[in-house]
C-alpha cells in the first residue's frame, strides 16, 4: 500500500533515511512529507520507530473537484462502512493549498456533512464527532483541485513522546530535536551537552537514539489500532524489543535557572533515566575551557524580553563563549534571527534551513578548532595556515556585515546570567516594559498544535 509521512519543513531527507533503514520501497520526497509504499508490519514500525514524522497517512483516494458541492458529492460516494463502523467516533482534518479552497475548517466540515449524510442514508443514524480521541481520524488534503482522503494511522501527533510531563515557556519540538540531532551527525560516542536545556528535549532525544529506544511507547493510543485489520500478533513482534543501556556516551543537561533544570530531572526522571543523564546548574557563559570534547546542540531561549540590541548581544556571547572554553569541539545552533546568528563571530560550515514551530529557522554547524586550521589551497593544492582572527575577519563579515561595538563589561554579561530564580533584573524589566516593534520577530510561540507543523499535508 502507499503510505505518507509527514514531517516539518527541512527534515524531509532526514525522514526518507530512517524509512530506508526501516525497509520502505519507492520513496518520493515531498514538500513536508515523504511518501513511500510497505505492508501492514512497515506501516506499524514507521510509526513506532520514525523519530522525524509527525504523522503516517494511508491515502485511501484521490480526485479531483471543481468546488464545495463536487466535494460533497464525491465523498458521499466513498465506500465509508468499509473503513469506520456506525458506533466509531470519528474527526476531519483538512488542510488546503490552492486558490479556489481557501478555507480548510469549511473543507473538514464539508467532509464531515456528506460522511454522517451517507451512514444515515446507510443505517438511518450518524456516528458522533470526537476531536480528542476519535476511533478514526480522517485526514483530507487539497492541492489546487486535487484531492487526498487519507486514515491517520497515528491519530494522535507524533511528537507527543509522553516523556514531558513538565515543561517551560516555548518547549522545542520533539521531532524537530530528534531532526536536529539527526542532521547534526553525532556519532553517539563523543559527549553529548545542550547547556542551554530547558525541559530536557534534546538530551532526552539523544538518549533514545544512542540507546536504540524507540521514540513511542507500545500502548500509545495509535489510530490504526482502532482499524477493523489491526493485527495484535504483528503488533507484538513490531514492538518486541529490548533496549541496552549499556555502554551510554556521557549525556549533559545544564542550565542556569532552577525552573528548567526541576523540569529537566522531573522529565528524565519520570522515565527512570537519571543514572544516564546528567544535569547540571551551570551558566554557559561561565564556561571554562577543559580536555574534553563535546557535541554540542543548542536552542538558544528567546522571548518578547530580547529586542535586537539585546539579541545581537546574546549572540555575541555565545560566540565568545564557545571560542574561549570549547575549543576542539563542534557546535550546533539554531536560531530564527539572521542578525544574531552574525553576531556569533564564528564561520558556519553548515547552514540547514529549519522551521522552528511558526518560526523559519537556521541549523548551523560551528567548529572550533585547536590551533591552526590546514585548509587546501585551490590554485596550488598545498597546504596553508589560517589564522582564527583572519579567518573571522575575512569571512564572517565579507558581505559587508561591521562588525557592531563588541565591547562589554561584567555588568552586561551578567543581564544573561543573573538570579537563578529566573527573575529578571531592573534593565530586564525596563526593557520588557518598553516593548519593541520587532518584538514578534523574536517570541517563540508555545505552538504545539498538529496545523502548525502538517500545514502542506
Amino acid at each position: 500500500m502507499k503510505i505518507t509521512a509527514v514531517t516539518i519543513k527541512g527534515l524531509e531527507e532526514v525522514l526518507a533515511q530512517e524509512l530506508i533503514d526501516l525497509g520502505a520501497k519507492d520513496i518520493e520526497i515531498m514538500h513536508r512529507a515523504v511518501g513511500f509504499h510497505g505492508d501492514q508490519e512497515l506501516l506499524y514500525k514507521a510509526n513506532f520507530w520514525l523519530r522525524t514524522a509527525i504523522r503516517v497517512l494511508v491515502p485511501v483516494h484521490v480526485f479531483t473537484v471543481k468546488d464545495e458541492e463536487d466535494l460533497y458529492d464525491k465523498v458521499f460516494d466513498l465506500p465509508w462502512d468499509d473503513y469506520m463502523d456506525i458506533d466509531q467516533t470519528f474527526s476531519i482534518d483538512a488542510v488546503v493549498s490552492s486558490h479556489q479552497f481557501t478555507h480548510s475548517k469549511y473543507i473538514a466540515l464539508k467532509t464531515k456533512d456528506a460522511l454522517v449524510d451517507k451512514w444515515r442514508k446507510l443505517e438511518g443514524r450518524r456516528p458522533d464527532v470526537n476531536t480528542l480521541t476519535p476511533d478514526v481520524k480522517v485526514h483530507v488534503r487539497i492541492y489546487n483541485s486535487e484531492v487526498t482522503i487519507s486514515l491517520d494511522s497515528s491519530s494522535d501527533s507524533l511528537h507527543r513522546r509522553g516523556y514531558r510531563t513538565h515543561s517551560v515557556p516555548a518547549p522545542i519540538n520533539e521531532v524537530l530535536a530528534a531532526g536536529m540531532i539527526l542532521l547534526s551527525g553525532w556519532d553517539k560516542k563523543t559527549t553529548f551537552l545542550d547547556p542551554m536545556c530547558g525541559s530536557g528535549t534534546l538530551v532526552m532525544e539523544a538518549l533514545t537514539l544512542a540507546a536504540g529506544r524507540p521514540p513511542q511507547d507500545k500502548d500509545r493510543r495509535f489510530g490504526f489500532k482502532q482499524w477493523r485489520d489491526f493485527d495484535n500478533d504483528l503488533w507484538d513482534k513490531v514492538t518486541d524489543v529490548e533496549v541496552d543501556y549499556s555502554n551510554l556516551p556521557k549525556i549533559i543537561a545544564r542550565d542556569k535557572g532552577l525552573r528548567p533544570l526541576k523540569a529537566t530531572e522531573m522529565n528524565i526522571g519520570h522515565l527512570g533515566w537519571l543514572d544516564y543523564i546528567t544535569v547540571e546548574k551551570s551558566d554557559f557563559f561561565k564556561s571554562q575551557q577543559s580536555d574534553e570534547k563535546f557535541h554540542i546542540v543548542i536552542n538558544p531561549p528567546y522571548d518578547e524580553r530580547l529586542r535586537e540590541r539585546d539579541i545581537v548581544q546574546f549572540y555575541q556571547f555565545i560566540g565568545d563563549t564557545l571560542k574561549s572554553a570549547y575549543t576542539g569541539s563542534e557546535a550546533w545552533i539554531i536560531a530564527g534571527n539572521e542578525e544574531g546568528l552574525k553576531s556569533i563571530g564564528l564561520r558556519a560550515s553548515r547552514r540547514i534551513s529549519l522551521m522552528n514551530g511558526p518560526i523559519p529557522s537556521k541549523f548551523c554547524k560551528f567548529e572550533m578548532y585547536e590551533g591552526t586550521r590546514k585548509i587546501k589551497d585551490k590554485t596550488t593544492g598545498s597546504d596553508k595556515g589560517q589564522d582564527k582572527g583572519s579567518r573571522r575577519n575575512d569571512r564572517d563579515y565579507d558581505k559587508g556585515y561591521k562588525e557592531k561595538d563588541r565591547s562589554r563589561d561584567k555588568s552586561s554579561r551578567d543581564n544573561y546570567s543573573n538570579n537563578d530564580t529566573g527573575n529578571n533584573s531592573d534593565k530586564s524589566k525596563k526593557s520588557r516594559n518598553e516593548g519593541s516593534s520587532d518584538k514578534s520577530r523574536y517570541k517563540r510561540k508555545e505552538d504545539n498544535s498538529d496545523s502548525a507543523f502538517d500545514r502542506p499535508w
